[in-house]
């Protein structure tokens, strides 16, 4: 608007490997500070950036709906997605990454609910205010819930202005805003043969599902779905370019044995897990 002002170009928190993905779709400028650079990789995971690729369809979820979803009324879950984050979720548990290390986002209050019923089995997920209000007043969650367990942040990720790292005044309002973990896992929910993704066909909501991770960002999707979508199809299309061209595309969540180093598997299902890498590891004795 013709004001003075000054832009910050250098990120301090994404690995180069993240920060690209942001530096291409949409901030060309950006440059990586030193210290995100040579970090360590990810203890029993084959990479830094994964999406774990399936097919299997969502459902809706008619107890709650979605506010600026206009293209669905009921919000969305899926099943397997939620079955396979709660898998990861222990699995890194096992690597030696503690719950205040890792956070799982997703779009829909729907996944977000059936979420946290799962991974209650293992930890109670702390909600943020705002998603805790929407599922108090959809009678999903009680108010006075005793939350002494050992705990996960989860929430949802809603229409944001561009990456908040470069704003001077913090005039973003929204579910997930501002904050970052060493770990994320995310959940794009959507799973359909319409190319229907509601309000993920939004540049903003993809921006702020790829920067909140430091360390290691591990995300889960109907990759069809996205790259025949409706509206957003050419986002989705050059992000899926990306991913290709790092080599982050799996079909199942590619983990490595951190005792023997030549083991890797890919789990495709949630009852893998105990069989292919019992307690974190892989089937050879330790």
């Amino acid at each position: 608007m013709g004001f003075p002002h000054e832009t910050l170009t250098a990120q301090h928190r994404m690995r180069p490997e993240i920060s690209e993905f942001i530096r291409t779709l949409t901030y060309p400028d950006l440059t990586d500070a030193p210290k995100t650079q040579g970090r360590a990789n990810i203890r029993g995971v084959q990479n830094n950036f994964v999406f774990i690729d399936h097919r299997h369809p969502e459902d809706n979820d008619a107890r709650i709906s979605d506010r600026g979803d206009g293209a669905s009324s009921p919000s969305k879950q899926n099943t397997y997605e939620v079955e396979m984050i709660w898998k990861i979720v222990r699995y890194l548990a096992q690597q030696g990454y503690g719950t205040d290390r890792l956070v799982v986002l997703t779009p829909y209050l729907g996944q977000l609910s059936t979420l946290r019923d799962l991974l209650k089995k293992d930890s109670d997920p702390v909600l943020n205010d705002l998603d805790s209000h929407d599922l108090i007043r959809a009678g999903l969650l009680s108010p006075d819930e005793n939350t002494s367990k050992r705990r996960i942040r989860l929430a949802t990720i809603g229409m944001y202005l561009p990456l908040n790292l470069f704003l001077t005044t913090d005039i973003v309002t929204d579910n997930y805003q501002g904050e970052e973990s060493d770990i994320v896992i995310a959940s794009l929910t959507r799973s359909d043969t319409f190319g229907d993704i509601g309000f993920m066909s939004s540049a903003e909501r993809l921006n702020v599902l790829i920067s909140r991770a430091r360390d290691g960002f591990i995300l889960i999707g109907n990759s069809e779905t996205f790259l025949k979508a409706r509206k957003g199809k050419e986002l989705w299309s050059k992000f899926f370019q990306l991913v290709n061209q790092g080599g982050y595309n799996y079909e199942g969540f590619p983990i490595k044995c951190e005792r023997h180093i030549d083991r890797t598997v890919l789990i495709k299902s949630a009852s893998e897990f105990d069989v292919l890498c019992p307690d974190g590891g892989c089937t050879e004795i330790w």
